[in-house]
């Protein structure tokens, strides 16, 4: 789509930089993030949350068997209903956004903490919730591309 509409960068970001501070803003939209907005905009609290990709790391998984009350489901399956549950309240999803910087309150001219995204968007918030969660990590050795998904597993 990029390719397709040179100018899509420019128009995120003057929409992104049109928003209001928010009260809470999550960065990350793992199930950890998407909690922490849950929790948030239930208060009533003006809520926002920046994610390269709703869902996180859940969305690669097939088999998930460990989250609590859910006996088994898939990783694509759960980050949608978890999306839907986030919907439910009045939470601002900015997905597909990187942040590249985070200015402390302390050093921004109106309090506020800063964030910028990639592509050069900035949000403000009273506070942020950082939940960035993980990712799998390598280990280079011998046989562990080849059986990647065939007995290797993260």
């Amino acid at each position: 789509v990029a390719k397709l509409d040179t100018n899509s960068a420019e128009k995120d970001a003057a929409a992104l930089n049109a928003k209001d501070a928010f009260d809470v803003l999550v960065i990350g939209g793992g199930p950890a993030g998407a909690t922490a907005a849950i929790y948030a905009a239930r208060k009533g609290i003006n809520t926002g949350i920046v994610s390269e990709r709703f869902g996180g790391q859940v969305m690669d998984t097939m088999d998930i068997e460990n989250f609590t009350s859910v006996q088994k489901t898939q990783g694509p399956k759960f980050a949608a209903e978890m999306e839907a549950h986030v919907r439910e309240y009045d939470v601002d999803i900015m997905n597909l956004q990187r942040v590249s910087k985070i200015t402390g309150a302390d050093q921004t001219a109106n309090g506020l903490v800063e964030v910028e995204l990639e592509n050069g968007a900035k949000l403000e918030s009273k506070t942020v919730i950082l939940s960035t969660g993980a990712r799998w990590r390598e280990m280079n050795v011998p046989g562990e591309q080849e059986y990647r998904t065939r007995g290797v597993a993260y």
